[in-house]
């Protein structure tokens, strides 16, 4: 049985890995460990849920991560270290991401 379901018409080799199964670099690892490191999250279990939360993807080990998913994750956890330090209102309208049509006006 495959490891990836829709591989009809696969032409893939042994030699040939698809993008989806390369596993994370170093410098991914490195840098996915100092942005949990500046969101104070150290341990592994609260980890793995970020990632489940973040990704969608589910982890039992850090080795599991493929390199999609690691770029997706350090995507996103640039996002939550650059929200960390804004105050909210708790006001949708006022805690907004990005510009609107009328800011733009």
């Amino acid at each position: 049985m495959s490891d990836q379901l829709f591989s009809f018409g696969s032409d893939t080799t042994d030699d040939a890995r698809p993008a989806e199964t390369v596993m994370m670099s170093d410098a991914q690892r490195t840098t996915i460990r100092a942005l949990f490191s500046q969101l104070g999250v150290t341990d592994a279990k609260n980890q793995f849920v970020i990632v489940g939360e973040l990704t969608g993807t589910t982890i039992g080990s850090v080795s599991e991560l493929t390199a999609s998913v690691a770029a997706r994750l350090i995507e996103r956890l640039r996002a939550r270290v650059a929200d960390a330090g804004k105050a909210r209102t708790g006001k949708a309208w006022d805690d907004r991401e990005e510009d609107t049509w009328i800011d733009r006006l």
